[in-house]
């Protein structure tokens, strides 16, 4: 059930309780706690003491902080990844101002052992870091510009809460707890974790507590506390990537839902290498170098507050990167016995390493060639259906140790290889044509070409028969001069893959008889009389 908004009560001060013990007096007080200890008659007068040398045993005594001896404390830089202002080991006094870049994260620990994280794109002024070491308390305050802050903050004792951060919106106080807070343009978002938040707005509080959220603008004020949403579920996401963009798939979103995710170094995230928002339940991370990562993932509802974080751990090996393929093109079909494989040149090569299998998962090998040292390789295969890979080596990237690195794999490219176009049988000879037959698949069709030389610049006749279910005759025109002649054909497939031309065929036709004037003689329909062998 929400917490229900309550009207400021706060005290005219904020104080340090002491339990009175025997033997304490106003003056005491005074010389322990004060800056100036001349100043013990305010302590009378703000806890209604009316003899000074004589308090009651166990009375609560108000001593306000801001009269209590104080020493600033520094806040320690921790990391700094990306575009920050600052740098690991910095230190920061009060009045220092913090901003990330796009890709910028800061992590700083406070004097106390609190953790603060300044995400990425955000504005953050420390105002102040006090120790009052008479009681034991430090007082730690941040004024949040814009952008997020992710705080984990060392419990204290001693109440009211010591650390606040304000927004152009509200005042977020705490004493012990882990909580986000975002300052945008026209409003703020809390996110309680753990422990407990007190978030003010004006004359108006709410307390946040661990798994709740809250929103304040300037229209709609502070909202009641609201459940946050649960973590996504990340069981079904892998762990291993093998491409320099990584993309992860999340489950998907309802309207105006969000991810957030995050990838760090380490455990505590507290050197964090990228981090995305998506609408899309398609996460999309570049430039990481290879290494193990962790990672976290939350979701955000449709007024932007998120949850708390799925985590989990990935592993990047997508270097050197495989060879791109450059022939045959992949889905191609082969119909010559011999296969020339090529693909660019890695410039981080030592050798490449090329697999043919014919079936997806790669274990049914029929060629595994590890140490191919130029992009190139030729084999030969029986007609069948074929996947081929490849993977770049490089020589190990660790200075003076001896050994390979394997890149990842490429894609697949499948390959079909076909069996070659049959002999073509001897063509039947008439007066006016030389018919062929050949002998193909179902569905094929024929293109003929005749030539007087075997490379086929000279051709005398072309000719193609449509496709059927059984190959069609093909008829050329006889020449009138007989001779030496070349014939060749091609197939092409039903699917409109145009296969190689055959082997120039060679066929010997009588020349024509001559007269003596030395033209053809024809006979009474027109045809030449050719000379018999």
């Amino acid at each position: 059930m929400a917490t229900p908004l309550a009207p400021r009560t706060a005290a005219p001060w904020s104080c340090h309780t002491h339990v009175a013990i025997a033997g304490d007096t106003l003056i005491g007080l005074g010389e322990r706690y004060l800056v100036h200890p001349l100043e013990w008659p305010l302590l009378a007068r703000l806890n209604h003491v009316g003899n000074p040398r004589r308090i009651p045993i166990g009375s609560p005594l108000c001593v306000p902080l801001e009269r209590m001896r104080s020493a600033p404390r520094t806040v320690q830089v921790l990391d700094a990844v990306g575009d920050t202002s600052a740098r690991p080991g910095d230190t920061l006094q009060a009045g220092q101002r913090l901003s990330t870049g796009g890709n910028g994260y800061i992590t700083l620990q406070l004097a106390d052992g609190s953790v603060m994280k300044v995400q990425s794109a955000t504005e953050a002024v420390l105002q102040s870091s006090l120790a009052h070491e008479p009681a034991g308390i430090l007082r730690t305050a941040w004024q949040l510009l814009r952008g997020r802050i992710e705080s984990l903050v060392t419990r204290q004792p001693a109440a009211p809460p010591r650390f606040q951060i304000q927004t152009p919106q509200a005042t977020l106080a705490v004493r012990g707890t882990e909580f986000r807070v975002t300052a945008q343009t026209d409003r703020t978002l809390a996110e309680t974790l753990t422990g407990a938040v007190v978030v003010q707005q004006g004359p108006r509080q709410a307390l946040v507590s661990a798994g709740q959220g809250t929103l304040a603008d300037a229209q709609s004020g502070l909202t009641p506390p609201r459940p946050l949403p649960a973590p996504p579920d990340i069981a079904g996401v892998p762990t291993l990537f093998e491409r320099p963009l990584i993309r992860i798939a999340l489950p998907p979103l309802a309207p105006g839902h969000g991810y957030h995710v995050q990838v760090a170094d380490d455990a505590d995230f507290r050197r964090v290498r990228a981090e995305v928002d998506s609408t899309e339940p398609l996460v999309r991370l570049a430039d990481l170098p290879d290494g193990g990562y962790h990672w976290r993932v939350r979701l955000s509802d449709a007024s932007g507050l998120a949850g708390a974080d799925a985590v989990g751990q990935l592993q990047l090996k997508a270097r050197p990167e495989p060879p791109i393929p450059t022939a045959p093109l992949s889905g191609a079909k082969q119909r010559t016995p011999a296969i020339a494989l090529s693909w660019a040149q890695h410039p981080r090569a030592h050798h490449y390493q090329l697999q043919v299998s014919r079936n997806e998962a790669f274990t049914d090998l029929v060629v595994d060639q590890t140490h191919l040292s130029e992009p190139q390789f030729s084999l030969s295969l029986p007609p069948d259906d074929y996947l081929w890979r490849l993977r770049t080596v490089a020589s190990t990237a660790t200075p003076g140790a001896p050994g390979a690195d394997p890149g990842p794999w490429g894609d697949a490219q499948r390959l079909a290889v076909r069996a070659p176009p049959a002999s073509l049988p001897a063509p039947t000879v008439s007066d006016t044509a030389l018919l062929f037959q050949p002998q193909g698949e179902p569905g094929q069709r024929f293109e003929f070409q005749l030539a007087r030389d075997a490379a086929f610049h000279e051709i005398l006749a072309e000719a193609s028969a449509p496709a059927s279910a059984t190959p069609s005759p093909v008829s050329l025109p006889r020449p009138d001069e007989g001779g030496r002649l070349y014939v060749r054909y091609r197939a092409i497939d039903p699917d409109g893959y145009i296969g190689p031309h055959s082997s120039a065929q060679t066929i010997e036709l009588p020349p024509c008889l001559r007269s003596g004037s030395g033209a053809c003689v024809r006979s009474g329909n027109g045809q030449p009389l050719q000379t018999r062998p």
